[in-house]
This record gives C-alpha cells, sequence and structure tokens, in this order.
C-alpha cells in the first residue's frame, strides 16, 4: 500500500470513528464503493481489500446509528399511530387542548436507505467487537489470497453461530445423558454379523462371513432390543454390505432409528460379487429423537478411502468421525473387535484378551458389556439389564461411562489440551502423551497440530540442541 493509499484509508477510518449523521457515513461507504470498483478493474486485491474494509466498517456504523434512530423515535417503522381525534370531528364539550410535540420522524425510504441496506447495517452493528474484527480480518484474508472478489463477513459470522450453538447442544445433550440413572447411549456404532445367503453352498461360502465368526438370521439381528440402549436424542452409525444394504435399513427401523445418510469406504482391495465386485462398504446413519447433525463446514467428505484390515475390521478413520461429531454423548459399539477408550463395547469379538486372563474394566480398556441383547417380544419383553455397566448405581459411576469409585476418569477435551500444550513445554515424548492422554498417536499429533503445536518444531530443536553437545566436544 503506497503512502497516499494508507493516508486515504486512515482518513476514512477516523470519518466513519467520528460521523454522527448517517449521511455522513453514506457519504463514505458510496466512496468506498467507488474506489473498490476501480480496484476490480485494475484488478488491485489491496485497493479491493481497503474498500471492502470501510465499506464494511461503514455499514457497521449505519447500524449503529439506525438503532439509535429507532430507539429516539427520530426513524419511522411501520405504519404512522392514528390521530385520536379524526379529522373534521368536533369536540362535543370545550376543553382545554394539549398540543403534543412529537420529534420529526423520517422513514428509510427518506433517507435514501433500502430496507436490504438497514437489515444488513443492523446485523453487523449487532455483532460483538472481537468477532466483527475477526469476520473482517477474514474477509481481507480471503480478497488478498485470492480466494474472492466480493465477500460477505455476515454468512461466515452466522456459520461461527451456528457451530457454536451445534457444540452448547452436543455438550448439553452429553450431560444430559450422562446424568441418567439407567445407562442410555448417545451414540450407538454397529457392525451386526449379517448372514449372507450365496446362490450355491458349494461354490458361494468359502469366502462367507460364516467361516470366520457366527452369524445371525436378519430377523434374530431385528429383534434386539438395542431401543433399550438408545437415549430419546441418539444417533445410529451401522455398516452394511452391498448385497445387505435393504436388510441394514430393515434393521434400522425395527430399531427405532430413521435414515438419514450414509458414508463410504472405500477399499485398497477388490472383494467378490454377482453383478459387480465390491470394493466399498456402507456406513448408515440413522437418528431418532432431536440429535444435532454436524455443523455446516464441520462435515466429513462421505467416501472415506481407507486401508483394508482383518475380516470384518473397519477403519479407525470412522471412530474418529464419529468422536469428532460427538464428543461428549456416551458411546456403544456393538460387535465391537476391540476396547476403546470412552465405549461400552458388546459383541461376540469384544473380549480381546485370554479368557483365562484377568478381565479389565477401566476407562482405558472400555467397559464391556456382557449380557446379551433381549430379542424383543411385546409389553411382557425380557427384562434387560438396567445398566450396562455392570449395574452399577449412580452413586459409583463417574461423569464418564464406565469408570467406577475409586478408578480415574478419563480426561476431557480441555484436560487434554492443557496436558498436550505442558508436554510441548516439558518436552514430553509422543509415546508418553499417547499413554497419558488415552488418544492414539495420529489423535495425538492432529490435535496438537490444531493447537499450534509443530513437532517439526520440536524436531529442530533437538537437531540444534545435538550440534551444540557435538561441539562442545
Amino acid at each position: 500500500m503506497s503512502s497516499t493509499e494508507l493516508a486515504l484509508f486512515s482518513v476514512a477510518k477516523e470519518a466513519l470513528a467520528e460521523a454522527v449523521k448517517v449521511d455522513e457515513v453514506k457519504d463514505v461507504r458510496d466512496h468506498a464503493e467507488r474506489i473498490r470498483l476501480y480496484g476490480q478493474q485494475a484488478n488491485d486485491r489491496t485497493i479491493i481489500a481497503d474498500a471492502t474494509e470501510i465499506i464494511i466498517r461503514a455499514e457497521r456504523r449505519l447500524g449503529e446509528l439506525l438503532r439509535s434512530a429507532h430507539e429516539s423515535g427520530q426513524l419511522g417503522i411501520g405504519r404512522p399511530s392514528r390521530s385520536n381525534v379524526e379529522d373534521g370531528e368536533e369536540a362535543a364539550e370545550e376543553a382545554e387542548t394539549v398540543e403534543v410535540i412529537r420529534p420529526q420522524r423520517v422513514t428509510l425510504k427518506e433517507a435514501g436507505i433500502s430496507k436490504k441496506l438497514s437489515t444488513r447495517s443492523q446485523k453487523f452493528a449487532a455483532v460483538a467487537e472481537t468477532a466483527f474484527e475477526a469476520a473482517l480480518l477474514s474477509a481481507r484474508e480471503k480478497i488478498l489470497a485470492g480466494g474472492a472478489i466480493v465477500v460477505n463477513p455476515l454468512k461466515d459470522l452466522s456459520t461461527a453461530e451456528k457451530k457454536s450453538r451445534r457444540r452448547a447442544r452436543e455438550i448439553e445433550l452429553g450431560a444430559k445423558q450422562m446424568a441418567l440413572p439407567e445407562a442410555r447411549f448417545g451414540v450407538i456404532y454397529a457392525d451386526p454379523e449379517w448372514k449372507f445367503e450365496a446362490y450355491s453352498d458349494e461354490t458361494g461360502m468359502d469366502r462367507a462371513a460364516d467361516n470366520h465368526y457366527p452369524t445371525s438370521a436378519l430377523d434374530a439381528i431385528k429383534s434386539r432390543d438395542v431401543g433399550s440402549l438408545a437415549a430419546d436424542d441418539c444417533v445410529l452409525f451401522l455398516w452394511a454390505t452391498v448385497p445387505m444394504l435393504p436388510q441394514a435399513l430393515e434393521v434400522m427401523a425395527a430399531w427405532g432409528f430413521a435414515y438419514k445418510s450414509n458414508f463410504d469406504w472405500r477399499k485398497d482391495q477388490i472383494g467378490t460379487g454377482y453383478w459387480s465386485r465390491n470394493r466399498h462398504e456402507h456406513l448408515l446413519i440413522g437418528t431418532r429423537g432431536k440429535i444435532p447433525a454436524p455443523a455446516m463446514g464441520e462435515q466429513f467428505d462421505s467416501s472415506i478411502e481407507a486401508p483394508v484390515g482383518e475380516h470384518s475390521a473397519k477403519p479407525e478413520k470412522f471412530y474418529e468421525i464419529i468422536e469428532t461429531y460427538f464428543p461428549t454423548l456416551p458411546k456403544i459399539e456393538l460387535n465391537a473387535r476391540v476396547a476403546r477408550p470412552g465405549w461400552v463395547r458388546w459383541g461376540y469379538e469384544a473380549p480381546e484378551q485370554d479368557p483365562n486372563a484377568k478381565t479389565t474394566d477401566d476407562a482405558t480398556s472400555g467397559s464391556a458389556m456382557s449380557e446379551p441383547l433381549a430379542p424383543v417380544s411385546g409389553p411382557q419383553e425380557a427384562e434387560v439389564v438396567s445398566r450396562v455397566d455392570g449395574g452399577r448405581s449412580p452413586s459409583e459411576t463417574s461423569e464418564h461411562m464406565g469408570v467406577t469409585a475409586g478408578e480415574t476418569a478419563p480426561p476431557n477435551s480441555e484436560q487434554i489440551d492443557d496436558m498436550l500444550r505442558a508436554g510441548d513445554v516439558a518436552k514430553t515424548s509422543l509415546a508418553e502423551l499417547v499413554q497419558n492422554t488415552g488418544l492414539t498417536l495420529d489423535q495425538v499429533k492432529k490435535r496438537r497440530k490444531k493447537l499450534g503445536i509443530a513437532s517439526r518444531d520440536r524436531q529442530r530443536e533437538a537437531v540444534a540442541e545435538a550440534n551444540r553437545r557435538r561441539g562442545a566436544k
């Protein structure tokens, strides 16, 4: 920015700060609009960014003046009020007349302000100073980076507000569900042991799931009382292979959930199939009650590419997606293969360790539910355990599911961030951070990156320290 441009920019900002009349603000805004158009013709993004900032600041100042005019009665709102005495009406009796002097009011049209500009300006005026300045800075960066010429900070502010409300709703819901006297889950993650009927038992059973683990008929899966585990507001993530997609939708409905969307797992290996050789599986998403969907801009791509593991094992990425969407809701995994921190597990493969070994049931391994899910059989259905964490009373259970009195609850999100920051200062190794936080190595790295803690900086420091030691020798 040249010295002349900088001077003009500073003068415009000062003029807005001192403006007390709508006309003064409009003049500054209109002049900045002409400069912005010139910047577009000259393809000068610095001019465009400066002019855009003045326009937005002018609209915010205009909104403040309009709001003040509304409150003082100088600006008319809606239709004018009718007089108590109609024109031409004579008083029946002589009485002292009191003249009421009202301040002169003008309309938006008379002030030369459109309704659209008035609305936008007052929205800017209603935004907190810190949020406004952040949105303004973001708008400048978009223009200077070449990402946009025309920006809409109000849209960014609205999106940020929606994200904040969604996070608050998720936290509130998680606290409410954790406080229930009986264990109810806001997230249910299920990978049923589908029994696929091959065309031929002789040629189609060599690659069937039955060769790897016991499978169940569709009716048996549908009859499980999964609804007794679900909170009033709950989301179901249900795995379905391509040929079993119709049956999976049946199961979702039978369990009391309405289909909403799905993820697609794209594998690095091609599988089997009759019409096509399948390379993907579906993770269906269903809900009951009023579960909050992810905020706009925070959704993951619906198609996830990940390598194939052991038979039926699902990628780690999908756990991370669920935990990102619903960090505080209580979670249970049906047909769990391994224990996972913060999750309750149930299913055929849940006991990962040797059956003769001492079982663990703590926050680091995930609490296990050994009782089978009772089939639904009407009003007189079989009694299901009131708590899947072993029947502990509320007084014995911490705010984290599966943590009993005397055990240490896993750290919450803020505590984990504090631990990572402290670990960076203390030069704690990543392996130790993984052990302390209960996160995976990949999760620790991503969280550190989000917090602005760069591993490369630590590597440079380590190299520099090693070089210093060599020089000292």
